[in-house]
């Protein structure tokens, strides 16, 4: 990379840094990780005492500071002493979208795909995962399908932890970004609870800003068939997704 591109990235790489002091890796597994296990007494403590519109996941854009504030709330309204009785219906969600299937979300990368793709993807992700294995086989990832929402997003942060930024554009394009805004559009508009449409709103506006920082840096712009104007202009509520997954009946 020339030096004036590596200035650009550094540069972009810092205001992310500014708006979000955390930075874009503890977000990325920060995400995972509520992607990954169902809520806790723990989890839900820690949400608490550190409330996501001040934590590693703020982001300074409307969608993302109205889902924030949204879990937040949800988060306060628990009573004092957080109990598993109490994350019941929570718990019930995260089954519901995660693990049952009967909301149709897919939490996979496959499901969203064609036959032929399917194939290609699962044979990239192999060779994306190569050397990352560090990252990737810590609990509760070793126990995730390789294309799983919240492996995914820990490879990413594995990439640009390693200053990988090219490789993360390369991969936000070709895996992440070709279904997860699907998936949490779907998430955001059949869950029974606020809380996890404001996570999967806050996990869109995330990749969705990344994206926008790390290629206007790299100098390697949206592709032209990627969807992304029709997913901005695109109202959360009306509950519509462009493309069909295999999930559906």
């Amino acid at each position: 990379m020339a030096p004036s591109s590596a200035n650009a990235l550094e540069a972009s790489l810092s205001g992310i840094a500014e708006m979000n002091p955390a930075g874009p890796t503890q977000a990325l597994r920060f995400l995972a990780h509520l992607h990954a296990e169902g809520p806790t007494p723990a989890m839900m403590a820690r949400l608490r005492h550190a409330p996501l519109s001040h934590g590693p996941l703020a982001l300074d854009r409307d969608d993302a500071l109205q889902a924030a504030a949204l879990v937040d709330e949800v988060v306060s309204d628990l009573p004092e002493r957080i109990t598993r009785r109490c994350l019941s219906p929570l718990a019930a969600d995260f089954a519901a979208i995660h693990l049952g299937g009967e909301l149709r979300t897919c939490p996979t990368e496959a499901p969203w795909l064609d036959e032929k793709a399917r194939a290609d993807a699962g044979t990239s992700l192999r060779r994306w995962r190569t050397g990352l294995d560090a990252d990737l086989r810590r609990p509760p990832l070793e126990r995730l399908p390789d294309d799983h929402i919240a492996a995914e997003l820990v490879l990413l942060a594995a990439l640009l932890d390693r200053g990988r930024m090219v490789d993360a554009v390369l991969f936000l394009d070709r895996h992440p970004l070709r279904w997860i805004p699907d998936f949490c559009s779907r998430v955001a508009t059949r869950c029974r609870e606020p809380f996890f449409a404001g996570i999967a709103v806050l996990t869109n506006a995330h990749l969705d800003d990344l994206r926008d920082r790390l290629g206007t840096a790299c100098g390697t712009p949206r592709p032209d068939d990627d969807g992304s104007n029709l997913r901005r202009r695109r109202h959360w509520a009306e509950g519509r997704v462009p493309r069909a997954c295999s999930c559906d009946p």
